[in-house]
């Protein structure tokens, strides 16, 4: 999702652990598929299952301020679009990495915001993200993580994106054993909820 006027401005973390009440306002499963990506701009398309219902969407997401071409990392532009069920098997065929299965756990935290906690599957087995979503840059360089949040990861190396490009083999390289070791302990706990 993104804030007003499209902008999305996010930051990305590892997790330690889950909060000691955990209060979670939606789960839904989400396959993400990749059509085109350069340097500025990323096509993909997901089909998202929240309680039984599904939805197809369309998305297309530009780096940077347009109007002046700032290339900085939290301002991205992100334009979506829900889609028939017939064009996203259409297009599924056409996707140019692998596809990204998730499910994704919506926690509230402070000032109004959401933690998303991906649990990933498949080739991403045992890794977990937590993503914040924030209505302006000065609120996302302002953010007081809270505890059982981790280091900040970016996007760099783990965005969904370069995940979709990886192998099994890439991921465990790329991400810390004492990482991996603790998003099982994690993944156990969430499967118990």
């Amino acid at each position: 999702m993104s804030t007003p006027n499209n902008r999305e401005i996010e930051r990305k973390y590892f997790l330690i652990g889950l909060p000691e009440k955990l209060n979670i306002a939606s789960v839904m499963d989400i396959n993400q598929s990749y059509l085109y990506k350069d340097k500025n701009t990323i096509i993909r398309i997901r089909k998202i299952v929240i309680n039984g219902d599904t939805q197809y969407v369309y998305t297309v997401k530009t780096k940077g301020n347009i109007e002046n071409g700032n290339q900085s990392f939290a301002n991205k532009y992100e334009i979506e679009s829900n889609i028939s069920k017939e064009l996203y098997e259409e297009l599924i065929n056409k996707k140019i990495f692998n596809t990204v299965n998730k499910k994704r756990i919506v926690v509230p935290i402070q000032n109004n915001l959401k933690v998303e906690i991906d649990l990933y599957h498949d080739y991403l087995e045992d890794f977990l993200t937590a993503e914040v979503e924030f209505p302006s840059e000065e609120d996302a360089m302002n953010f007081e993580k809270p505890s059982w949040i981790g280091e900040e990861i970016g996007f760099k190396e783990f965005s969904n994106s370069k995940l979709a490009q990886m192998t099994r083999e890439i991921l465990l390289d790329k991400v810390p054993d004492k990482v991996i070791k603790n998003n099982k302990k994690i993944i156990e706990e969430l499967n118990k909820v």
